[in-house]
């Protein structure tokens, strides 16, 4: 049984190699290439679609004594998380890998390349055995970040496993360090192009067998184009003389238009036509979703018989049957579709998000719904999938679902907008969370909620209390309000007694704030992860009274359900670190308390006066716990936080005498020079990229930052970790946990100083 568990369903089709087609060709000098010594880390087949890069690349894994691990990339893969997942699905399929990576898949940004990519890479060594993942379609993944975790897992690489890239153009990777280094064979089209024996061979198994000098004069007209050869061995002659338009390689138009336009139509009837031109928007095609997607219900029957025909359909392995077309047939299809029926696609989406949001498959039915263009439908299922799809460390996928609504759309449907406010919260963003309030507060809605929560008016009141935007006593009357609204056993419950708690909090009623919490915890759907900040809170409240036993077992209950969680960054484990940290210093074990004082740290920057009441308890627990380790000038850092979010959020009750009072401790412990306690959020999201290729240019690019601002957050980095240049930098960053190490990678795979 595998450790590894997927936060979503993944589509299993992804791993599995494409089944050979009976017209396939072995391509010895090829494949030669790739099974030779030494064995380069990384393989590049980079070519326009209908030159076999895939069929390639299969027929060398299905040759290969290491174990060989497939993923085929898609659009819907351009989220880091999304992109990570699969990656770690594909390498656990080749050895199981350590169920902890799965927490770390969720990080964002450039955490994810201080994260998740040194621990995936980490488990490929720690393996130490020889394998090989293929990556196919990679020209599907544009995102700037997937690129760059890519970059750095190459980098990473430990011997004897390699990764094989196959695109249609070159990726943006660091291509040109693997060629210095001699760890990149790169096969393009002029080596994938057919000759005359190859072109005789695949005509033969066409069914239509060629001449030697035939084939030779069909290879060069169509300068080895394997699916224009395919097509003109399958017209059974006609037309061979016709040079091929290869520089323009589309089934929309030209010579492979006119051939698959010539000898497909003939064998098909208007029904067969229509269903594959109404299918073609599908990835995948699954005979039940043909059936509803095409309006036909034949359609699987239909579907199955066109494979038989060998027209350019293949089928996906797996446990249910799905089929593929190929890049070019798809190409002309969807051109066909245009011309035949040019306004059906929306439907035709539609019809597809209906039928996988019946088949319990809502992120599919989510991209259809987007793809229709019907914004009320998408705003509906995203509704619903909010809360699951960020518990299951989806942050990316989620952001990009909510950046298609407009005010308008939030508006229609304020519960969306309320799941929306809550995340941008979370995730650091208030600016995008008071615009959304604003919305919920302006908003109407009579109807039952899709996210789960008893109504639209208890959702609204959870958001208010939770901003705290009109004091303590408005904060705890909303709340209230929600609690007594929300059913027991629903997590909209456990959250409603969680506010009403803060709301106690700042109104200075302790033991009115630990009742509720003890109701949050028995309100929690089962034992798993929702009530981990409801026993934070017990145990800083316990600590309060000097009752260390239950603090230490609130703290450390906290840490394990927070631990069941797919999310690692979210504003609200902040206070989760601080209480453990609190409870191992108490108990003498210091390096455990600035361990999680660095996990602290890391995710500090998420907590904003979006949320301001959690945001100051956990900086001042934050203080508390520098102040155990006499670091004042952490402390202090902290604390300069905490008044930041008052001076954003005033009222906030005794929580801004408490902040006063540690100012002063902090002063009254002694001066300190600025040390790694004190790197700025800023610096936080430049250090990873230090371990990186990256020069300082290009890390400012990816920030949208000037190259100036990311040099002056550089030296600063270098004065905090007392390290005069980048690699000190990076190994010292590793030594306090600040970054993972990175398995394998010398000094001379970092980018030099700029």
């Amino acid at each position: 049984m595998r450790g590894f568990r997927p936060s979503f369903p993944l589509v299993e089709a992804k791993f599995h190699l494409p089944a050979p087609h009976p017209s396939t060709v072995a391509r010895e000098r090829l494949t030669g290439l790739l099974l030779a010594e030494p064995r380069p880390s990384a393989v590049a087949v980079v070519a326009p679609p209908g030159y076999g890069k895939t069929v390639l690349l299969a027929d060398w894994a299905a040759r290969e004594t290491r174990a060989v691990a497939w993923l085929t990339l898609d659009t819907y893969d351009n989220d880091s998380s999304v992109f990570l997942t699969y990656l770690a699905a594909a390498i656990d399929r080749i050895e199981p890998i350590d169920p902890a990576v799965g927490a770390a898949l969720t990080a964002h940004g450039s955490r994810a390349l201080a994260t998740t990519v040194p621990r995936l890479a980490s488990e490929l060594h720690r393996r130490g055995r020889p394998g090989v993942l293929v990556l196919d379609d990679l020209h599907n993944l544009v995102d700037r970040t997937c690129l760059d975790a890519l970059g750095v897992l190459l980098d990473l690489l430990p011997p004897g496993f390699q990764v094989a890239m196959a695109a249609r153009t070159t990726p943006d990777l660091p291509f040109g360090r693997l060629r210095a280094r001699r760890q990149l064979l790169e096969i393009g089209r002029d080596q994938l192009a057919f000759d005359a024996e190859e072109a005789q061979a695949l005509a033969a198994r066409a069914g239509h067998p060629l001449g030697r000098d035939e084939a030779r004069a069909l290879a060069d007209r169509t300068e080895g184009w394997a699916a224009a050869i395919y097509l003109a061995a399958l017209a059974g002659g006609r037309d061979r003389s016709r040079t091929a338009e290869a520089a323009g390689v589309s089934g929309r138009e030209g010579y492979i238009a006119d051939y698959l336009d010539a000898e497909l139509r003939p064998a098909l009837d208007d029904q067969d036509v229509a269903l594959l031109t109404r299918t073609s928007i599908l990835d995948a095609v699954e005979p039940e979703l043909a059936a509803v997607v095409a309006g036909m219900p034949d359609g699987p029957e239909r579907l199955r018989r066109l494979v038989r025909m060998n027209l350019l359909i293949s089928e996906v392995a797996g446990r249910a049957p799905a089929y593929r077309y190929h890049t070019l047939l798809r190409d002309y299809l969807r051109a066909e579709l245009g011309r035949r029926e040019p306004d059906a696609e929306p439907a035709l989406h539609g019809r597809a998000a209906a039928w996988y949001a019946t088949a319990g498959r809502p992120e599919l039915a989510i991209e259809h719904a987007i793809a229709s263009g019907d914004v009320d439908a998408a705003a509906l299922l995203v509704e619903e999938a909010t809360q699951r799809t960020y518990l299951q460390g989806n942050g990316d996928r989620l952001d990009r679902w909510l950046g298609i609504f407009d005010d308008a759309a939030f508006a229609r449907r304020p519960c969306l907008a309320v799941g929306a406010a809550f995340f941008h919260a979370l995730s650091g963003r208030p600016e995008a969370a008071d615009h959304l309030a604003d919305i919920v507060e302006r908003s109407s809605f009579d109807g039952a909620p899709a996210n789960g929560a008893a109504s639209f008016e208890s959702a609204r009141a959870m958001l208010r209390a939770s901003m705290v935007r009109h004091g303590p006593d408005a904060a705890v009357a909303d709340a209230a309000f929600a609690v007594a609204a929300e059913r027991p056993g629903s997590s909209w419950r456990t959250l409603a007694c969680e506010i009403l708690a803060l709301g106690h909090i700042m109104r200075g009623d302790p033991a009115a704030a630990d009742a509720e919490l003890a109701d949050a915890i028995d309100a929690a759907p089962s034992r798993g992860s929702y009530a981990f900040y409801a026993l934070a809170l017990r145990a800083s409240l316990a600590m309060a009274r000097r009752e260390w036993d239950a603090a230490a077992r609130y703290a450390r209950e906290a840490h394990d359900r927070f631990g069941q969680m797919h999310v690692e960054a979210v504003a609200a484990s902040v206070l989760v670190h601080a209480v453990s940290a609190r409870v191992a210093i108490r108990h003498g074990d210091v390096v455990r308390g600035r361990t999680e004082l660095v996990h602290a740290q890391l995710v500090r920057p998420l907590a904003s006066h979006a949320l301001p009441s959690t945001a100051v308890v956990a900086q001042l627990e934050v203080a508390r716990a520098y102040l155990a380790i006499a670091d004042p000038a952490g402390a202090a850092d902290a604390v300069a936080e905490a008044e930041r979010i008052l001076h954003r959020r005033p009222d906030l009750g005794i929580l801004a005498d408490e902040v006063a009072e540690l100012r002063e401790r902090a002063r009254g412990s002694g001066h300190a020079l600025a040390g790694p306690s004190t790197l700025t959020p800023a610096e936080l999201r430049v250090l990873p990229m230090l371990a990186t290729h990256l020069r300082f240019k290009e890390i400012a690019a990816r920030l949208h930052l000037s190259p100036h601002t990311v040099k002056t957050q550089v030296v600063s980095i270098y004065g905090k970790l007392g390290v005069s240049n980048r690699s000190e930098a990076v190994d010292r960053a590793i030594a306090i946990g600040l970054l993972e190490p990175f398995p394998g990678l010398g000094l001379t795979g970092r980018a030099a100083e700029d």
